[in-house]
């Protein structure tokens, strides 16, 4: 799958993190909703309704566990049809702050590196200041936080 499809692809096909978001709630919370209006089943699965609606990817990676990915303009329209309330991010907002936590996840891999006084670790830092830098120092800093980063905040001095 080329970038440009790849893109569409994940613009279309969301975690339940993201479109949990674009409602201002956890993905846990999201799943309940779900299961609320009837699109997961107690388990978790996905409903007879989310496959007869095509609310649902699944994914089936080389290696590990199959997962579903929802669709999540369909997702929000019908769950706001129902009743529910989306009042979190954009999903454009949502789709940033995924990215921010990817990002802080590979910034507290190139800490641990740097730290064990691997030169990988620096080279990562070096990688990654482009991108802190075009999502923002301050989703940036938000996202290590929740990914559980103890420390002051990160600024980009020097780089």
């Amino acid at each position: 799958m080329g970038k440009k499809n790849k893109q569409s692809f994940r613009k279309t096909w969301r975690t339940l993190t993201e479109i949990g978001q674009e409602f201002g709630v956890s993905a846990v919370k999201f799943g309940k909703l779900l299961k609320q209006y009837s699109l997961r089943e107690e388990d978790g699965a996905p409903s007879q309704l989310s496959k007869d609606s095509e609310f649902i990817q699944e994914i089936s990676p080389k290696d590990g566990k199959p997962y579903f990915l929802w669709h999540s303009e369909k997702v929000s329209q019908y769950l706001v049809s129902q009743g529910a309330e989306k009042c979190g991010l954009t999903a454009k907002e949502a789709s940033i702050s995924t990215e921010a936590r990817k990002i802080a996840r590979s910034y507290l891999d190139a800490m641990k590196l740097d730290n064990e006084g691997d030169k990988l670790g620096y080279m990562m830092f070096a990688e990654l200041v482009d991108d802190i830098k075009k999502i923002g120092l301050d989703k940036f800093n938000i996202a290590l936080k929740s990914v559980g980063y103890k420390g002051k905040e990160i600024t980009l001095d020097g780089w």
